[in-house]
């Protein structure tokens, strides 16, 4: 997983999951939940927790529907 791949998806605006070795995910869907580092990433979740996250166990992140998904 490289920083370049993540500061694309926050660039453009595409909501985005990062996908960790562990199996868990973490959703970002506004620019302002994400900070990047060289070696970390900094995900807001939906109570505004901080969880920090090493990039060399990240796996990828996968593309996720822009807007709540609401009809």
């Amino acid at each position: 997983m490289t920083r370049d791949t993540i500061e694309t998806a926050v660039r453009e605006g595409i909501p985005f999951a990062i996908n960790m070795a562990d199996g868990k995910s973490y959703e970002v869907r506004e620019p302002y939940k994400i900070a990047l580092g060289a070696a970390r990433v900094v995900v807001l979740d939906d109570r505004d927790l901080p969880h920090i996250l090493p990039m060399l166990t990240m796996t990828g992140i996968s593309y996720l529907p822009k807007g709540n998904g609401a009809a």
